[in-house]
């Protein structure tokens, strides 16, 4: 960030750069779709110019000049923004194939003029990006794909598109089915994301741009530069793609009077892949140090699990049904931390209850089998729930005296 008196070239890019190119963007490709021009090349060339004068204004007036070098990254991240731009920029024709087929085609205002249905696809695509975007920050199976967004040691114009290409489908996809199913026109939503490459560039840039009030309103890169913050516990905040609403509504918006300095963005890891082979594969490996723990934590988990529901079903057939519930919830306790263990431990709970009857515990164990999945993905399982119905769904408990800790064998 300069803290030298600007000239008024330069002061014409800090406070014209965002509202000039995006409203271009947003004038040609608003205005050349309804005037009939081709989707293609109207949208992808209009994209490409205006994330071409982000990159070169960039350079011109950095926020930090120690930024606009390479990071070992340039090249990992071209390759992410060459196949992340061309999936978004197909999705006009997936849209367009699906609409026929799913759409409910009366509850959307197609009466509106294009620009005005553009802005409601961002309205309802906008919340999806930001309700899975701070559920990737809380569930850390979806951290290890939106790890790789964070994992820049810079912001630069082409960190918006620095993305796992399936996470990127798990943000937009519950949006773009909700505007398929709600009849929204093609055009409309491929407009709204050619204008949404757009601004991701801007706020991600490593421009020193600002956009005075608008900063609390659209995710700007002066509000979204927190989120990348290095220190996990401090980059919760500010999820919004576009819009800023939903961090307003959730309380999620934090804007510090202090600037952000060149060394505080990324992971704290320091050995992050920068290969884009290996940020895809990223996701589905083991973290170093933890694998074999892992493969003899979940050995010994379903070893202790299979060997309660033995015993609890050999109770049942005694008729000692205190001892069979017993042994479920010690099964239960050494399977929740593995889902489908965990959701195995609650379909036998379930078939208990069933058989003798059990209409609390039956309902119970339907609200606890729903529940489980969302459990996982929030990570808050309450750790020692015995899994039944005389435990709260979200109650902690104590280790049973009856298991060891560490081998889970009975004592």
């Amino acid at each position: 960030m300069s803290t030298r008196e600007l000239s008024f070239v330069e002061n014409f890019i800090r406070y014209g750069s965002y509202p000039l190119i995006v409203g271009a963007t947003a004038a040609l490709l608003f205005g050349g779709l309804t005037a009939g021009w081709p989707y293609f090349p109207t949208v992808p060339f209009t994209v490409a110019a205006a994330l071409t004068s982000v990159a070169l204004l960039e350079r011109r007036l950095p926020f930090h000049a120690d930024w606009g070098q390479d990071h070992r990254d340039s090249t990992c991240d071209a390759i992410h923004a060459g196949v992340n731009l061309a999936v978004l920029l197909a999705v006009h024709g997936v849209v367009a194939a699906l609409a026929p087929l799913w759409s409910a085609g009366t509850w959307w205002p197609d009466q509106w003029p294009l620009w005005a249905q553009a802005v409601a696809v961002g309205a309802v695509l906008d919340f999806s990006l930001y309700s899975v975007h701070w559920l990737s920050h809380r569930a850390a199976w979806l951290w290890r794909f939106h790890a790789i967004h964070h994992s820049s040691e810079r912001l630069y114009w082409l960190n918006g598109e620095r993305r796992h290409p399936l996470h990127a489908a798990m943000m937009a996809a519950p949006g773009l089915i909700a505007v398929v199913l709600m009849g929204a026109p093609a055009l409309a939503t491929g407009a709204w994301l050619g204008l949404l490459a757009v601004h991701l560039a801007f706020q991600h840039s490593n421009l020193d741009y600002r956009v005075g009030p608008l900063r609390f309103i659209v995710g700007a890169a002066e509000v979204h530069r927190w989120h990348h913050k290095r220190e996990y516990e401090d980059a919760q905040v500010n999820y919004g793609e576009f819009w800023m609403v939903w961090d307003h509504l959730f309380g999620t918006f934090r804007l510090p009077k202090h600037q952000l300095g060149a060394n505080e963005v990324g992971l704290r890891e320091t050995d992050f892949p920068m290969d884009y082979g290996q940020q895809l594969v990223y996701p589905f490996g083991r973290r170093a140090g933890t694998a074999d723990a892992s493969a003899g934590d979940y050995g010994l988990a379903r070893a202790a699990f299979l060997r309660e529901t033995r015993l609890a079903a050999s109770c049942e057939a005694a008729n000692d049904l205190s001892a069979a519930w017993r042994a479920h919830e010690l099964g239960h306790i050494v399977a929740q931390s593995y889902l489908g263990l965990h959701l195995r431990s609650h379909a036998a709970m379930l078939g208990l209850a069933w058989r003798t009857r059990n209409v609390a515990e039956v309902a119970a164990q339907v609200v606890r089998l729903a529940l489980a999945p969302v459990g996982h993905a929030l990570g808050s399982t309450p750790p020692q729930n015995v899994g039944t119905g005389r435990f709260g769904v979200m109650e902690h408990g104590a280790w049973p005296p009856e298991l060891d800790p560490i081998t889970f064998q009975r004592r």
